[in-house]
Order: structure tokens, then sequence, then C-alpha cells
């Protein structure tokens, strides 16, 4: 009799927490192109469980230190507040226009802060394996920039085509990765775009980190693409 007692109160108590977990729970919605679920809240490349889509609806749960707690399938998953709106869930189909335009702010916004930071840097010089303000190489520099932002990319030039999402070149904002390939496959050189089609890189061995025009001879021929990456 005493177990089952116990029993019948570890239920309650498990129901009780559910009901205090997600009975308080509020609508939202992703304004973000694409954005990560973490299993934690914290930027990492091996905490990711998923991605959603603008204008995808989310139930939030729980909020921590400017991460919202989610409810992702079956489990709870993590995402940055920045990238949801409360309150009701925006329609796909009628607030696109609405979604992009508060992504597209938000993403500029903080493009042009990692872009403002990386010219701090002009006139450091180019390091072959450099990584750090005393000598960077293309991306070195790159993830040097984006790694004061909280955000880890992959070291090789031909590896960082592989974060974030692809963006065409006429949608190309502030802080986005340039990617480009001498031989139109294998990336082997990048940067940071900072608008009025320029970008400012690493070089080359014998020159310093500088602002460049796309436009021009080599990078203009190779440009390979860009992509835009999550903060």
């Amino acid at each position: 009799m005493k177990k089952q007692l116990v029993a019948l109160c570890l239920i309650v108590c498990i129901i009780f927490t559910m009901t205090s977990v997600y009975a308080d729970t509020t609508q939202g919605s992703v304004i973000a192109d694409v954005l990560n679920v973490r299993s934690s809240a914290q930027i990492s490349e091996n905490n990711i469980i998923g991605s959603l889509y603008y204008a995808s609806s989310v139930t939030i749960i729980g909020y921590e230190d400017g991460w919202y707690k989610i409810l992702y399938g079956n489990n709870a998953g993590y995402v940055k507040c920045e990238y949801i709106v409360e309150g009701e869930t925006v329609s796909k189909a009628e607030n696109t226009d609405l979604v992009l335009n508060q992504s597209y702010v938000y993403e500029t916004a903080k493009g042009n802060q990692i872009v403002e930071y990386a010219k701090t840097f002009i006139g450091v010089p180019y390091v072959y394996g450099g990584s750090s303000p005393s000598g960077f190489d293309c991306s070195g520099f790159t993830s040097y920039i984006y790694k004061q932002f909280g955000v880890n990319l992959y070291r090789v030039a031909n590896d960082q085509a592989k974060n974030g999402y692809v963006v065409e070149r006429d949608e190309l904002i502030p802080g986005d990765i340039i990617l480009f390939a001498r031989n139109g496959s294998y990336i082997n050189h990048v940067g940071i775009y900072v608008g009025n089609n320029s970008f400012i890189h690493a070089p080359q061995t014998g020159r310093n980190v500088e602002i460049t025009s796309m436009a021009s001879g080599y990078y203009d021929r190779c440009y390979f693409g860009a992509r835009r990456i999550f903060i």
C-alpha cells in the first residue's frame, strides 16, 4: 500500500511539473530565412539538431539568457530570441514580405557590426596560416572576426562554404562571407562583404588586410558564391 501511495505521488508530481512547464506557453514565428535549432543554449557546431524556416510557427516554453526554449518535435530545442517574433502565428502566404523584411533588417544590422569590427584590422599583414591580429591569412581572418561574435567558422576557405546558407550575388548584405575559386570548384579565397560590391579580406603574402572591389579582375572572374552566417 505504501509503495502504491509513493508511486501515485510521483505520478502526480510529474503531471504537475509538466503542466507547470507547458501551461504558460507562447506562440511565435521565425523571422530568419533559416534558423538553427540547438540542443543547448549556446552556439556550437556540434549542438544543431535541426532547422526552421521563415514564418515557421514555434511554441515557446521557456527563456534562457537570450535564447528561447521551444518545442521541437517531441523534444525541446533552443533558438536565438532575435530570430523569433512573439504573438500570433505569422501567415507565410500573407506576411512573407513582413517576415523577410524583419529578418533583413536584423541581419543587416548584425552584418554592419561585423564589418565595422573587421575594418579595425585594415593594415594587418597577411601571414600564411595566421589567425590572429598579428597576422591573418584569408580564412584565418574571416574565422577570427566571426569568432568574436560567438560563431565558429570552419578554418579552411573551402570548408567555410559549409557554414550558414547560400545567398545570391544580387542579394548580398554586409557581413556575408564571399567565396572565390580559381578553377571554378575548389574555394581558395574568402572575405567579408562590406557593401557597394566590395569586400574586406587578407589578400596574399606581401599585402595587408584591405577592402577590394569585387568588380576587379580575378575577384570578378573567380567569384564562386556567398554564405550568410547565423549569429
